[in-house]
């Protein structure tokens, strides 16, 4: 019998220009995958975190673009992989820094997805104006530079003098001459995963996320992510009411809609400061 995402004995491509690679083929290749070359994809035209080529869609579609662009260039490949990362303000807390990163397989037959993600705040996303060496000194030493990379720019939206400066003698030429002219600089912390090692570990993460979701098998079709979701409803500790507290976790799947629930820690009830009734 196939079972859908069947890895074992396949083939696979990871569609990366910036060095995914190194820590995406390890994680999967322990599955039974066999990896054939990376296709020259060119990924930037999927949008580049300088802006000057804007992202078409939401991250999730970037990342099946990519895939979809893989399997163009490489017919034998049984699956694609690729990876998209966002930045921004955390969800839950607006005034940190956040990266979401996205790890994904295409199945070519069928062409479902298996998506992994990894949401942290170890980042250093970081963007600012510059109008003297000394603040540049300042935000290069922050964002942990030369070890990460810069990106220097005209203005924030544009355009862009130079990506991947890791080299002080550069960064000052680039800023001087800018400064000469009275102008100031834009810069950024380079985001690319091949120039950023922050961000290398966040695509490990998600990698590892992906497998884990590649090998929970729904026990009644063996499809992979059986994967639950989390709902409220702890009873509270003073009046047994539902509260914002996590209470059940939901499975449901994707393929043949089978569904089952489970209490988390049942035994337990929840601070009555998460209850709407006794704490409105």
């Amino acid at each position: 019998m196939i079972r859908p995402f069947d890895l074992a004995g396949k083939t696979a491509v990871i569609v990366t220009m910036h060095g995914k690679e190194r820590v995406i083929a390890p994680a999967l290749a322990a599955l039974g995958l066999r990896f054939l070359p990376s296709p020259a994809v060119d990924t930037d035209r999927f949008g580049t975190f300088t802006r000057d080529i804007g992202r078409a869609g939401n991250q999730t579609d970037a990342l099946l673009a990519k895939a979809r662009a893989g399997f163009v260039l490489a017919p034998l490949a049984d699956f694609a992989v690729a990876s998209e990362g966002a930045f921004g303000p955390h969800p839950e807390i607006p005034f940190i820094a956040s990266n979401l990163e996205l790890a994904g397989m295409v199945e070519r037959t069928s062409g479902q997805a298996v998506i992994g993600r990894h949401l942290t705040t170890d980042t250093n996303f970081r963007q600012a104006e510059a109008g003297s060496w000394g603040e540049v000194e300042v935000f290069a030493q922050a964002i942990g530079f030369p070890g990460h990379a810069l990106v220097v720019m005209g203005s924030r939206d544009g355009p862009v003098l130079a990506k991947g400066v890791t080299e002080t003698d550069a960064l000052k030429a680039l800023c001087l001459a800018r400064f000469e002219l009275g102008a100031p600089v834009w810069l950024e912390s380079d985001m690319r995963a091949h120039a950023n090692p922050t961000r290398m570990d966040a695509v490990a993460a998600a990698t590892a996320d992906l497998v884990r979701r590649l090998q929970a098998r729904c026990p009644a079709c063996a499809y992979p992510d059986w994967t639950p979701r989390t709902a409220a409803g702890r009873p509270c500790a003073w009046c047994n009411g539902p509260t914002n507290e996590a209470w059940t976790e939901v499975y449901l799947c994707g393929a043949c809609g089978h569904r089952a629930e489970q209490r988390i820690a049942p035994d337990r009830k929840a601070d009555p400061g998460h209850c709407p009734s006794c704490n409105p």
